[in-house]
């Protein structure tokens, strides 16, 4: 039974513990609940498991899960006025697009702006978990002269073989294919998307343009493919299945999802406050070893196992080839650059 429904009078010490309690782990009055978005599965429930069971058991504040992330049915609430979703999981790209119509400016006397790398925050979101687009190969298939370079995958002469590549445009295909072509990583925006296009022409016929992530691992364990550009979560289930891929640690494109606010949502300051407790460091920590992403700080040590640690990005090993994606530049040009991409795919 929460507090907000006892029978009679608390005496005046218990109010003071029960407002302490709310206060220091960011709750809000008994009985709120939160209806929190994002992609399902296993995913979503390390984020039920990591951040909102522990929120609950300090603050009483309940969850209802919902998903998946669909921007035009969040377009809609916002446009009818019938906002249901409160906390959303979506891509920072999409935080910077729809900021100030259909998102909330964040309140950052709630949410600790410092917990976050700079040039990760907007008004409107923060991060809530970072991933990468690991280049790897299949073992079996280049023996004793396996790929290298980020280069190598644009290489069907050296690297003969099938390919596979994300389903979502704004996660580092563009981004790698350029870095391959000779573009310097501090120079690679604004994208250059013609020359991009140029060069992932080479490989065109060699690659499946993937529907979903789930078809990324599903190919590489099964042996369909030979060269994948995978996200951190894809490659460990990938890995731990058995398929004999390895990373290659040249140039690895990062980049994050941004935990956001609809705009009318009715629980906004409860929803920044579930925002800001997500980012503690046994929060980020637990969910990071949980869904094989990296937490938002990089001063947070996950324990991860042996296979994350393979594909840990941000690991002493790997950190010089880490590459940040740039949101702010996708949020202005998504569209256009979609377009683009869509007619090249199909002409």
């Amino acid at each position: 039974m929460t507090a907000g429904r006892r029978r009679g009078k608390l005496a005046p010490i218990a109010v003071l513990l029960v407002l302490s309690v709310l206060t220091g782990c960011g709750g809000g009055p008994a009985g709120e609940s939160l209806t929190f978005v994002s992609t399902g599965s296993e995913f979503q429930d390390g984020q039920r498991k990591a951040w909102q069971e522990p929120y609950t058991a300090a603050t009483g504040v309940r969850f209802r899960n919902d998903g998946p992330v669909d921007e035009a049915k969040l377009r809609s609430m916002v446009d009818a006025g019938k906002v249901t979703w409160d906390v959303v999981d979506t891509s920072a790209a999409a935080a910077e697009q729809y900021c100030g119509k259909y998102l909330e400016k964040l309140d950052f006397s709630i949410v600790d702006r410092s917990r976050y790398p700079a040039g990760t925050v907007s008004e409107c979101g923060v991060p809530a978990y970072f991933y990468s687009i690991i280049f790897m190969y299949d073992t079996r298939k280049y023996g004793n002269q396996p790929p290298t370079r980020i280069a190598d995958f644009f290489d069907p002469v050296k690297y003969p073989g099938r390919r596979i590549v994300p389903p979502e445009l704004a996660t580092g295909l563009l981004e790698d294919a350029l870095l391959a072509d000779g573009v310097p990583a501090a120079n690679l925006y604004p994208l250059d998307v013609e020359r991009a296009l140029r060069k992932v022409g080479a490989i065109r016929n060699l690659t499946t343009f993937a529907k979903t992530y789930g078809q990324i691992q599903q190919s590489m364990v099964d042996g369909q493919v030979d060269l994948a550009l995978v996200s951190t979560a894809r490659a460990y289930q990938t890995l731990k299945a058995g398929a004999p891929f390895r990373p290659v640690w040249d140039k690895t494109i990062v980049n994050w999802n941004d935990l956001v606010v609809p705009k009318g949502s009715g629980n906004r300051d409860a929803a920044m406050r579930f925002i800001e407790f997500s980012a503690r460091d046994a929060q980020s920590a637990k969910f990071s070893e949980l869904a094989s992403v990296q937490p938002v700080n990089e001063a947070i040590k996950p324990a991860f196992d042996a296979v994350q640690r393979q594909i840990d990005a941000f690991s002493p090993e790997h950190r010089s080839s880490v590459v940040l994606g740039d949101a702010a530049w996708w949020a202005r040009n998504f569209d256009a650059v979609t377009a683009r991409f869509t007619a090249w795919l199909a002409g």
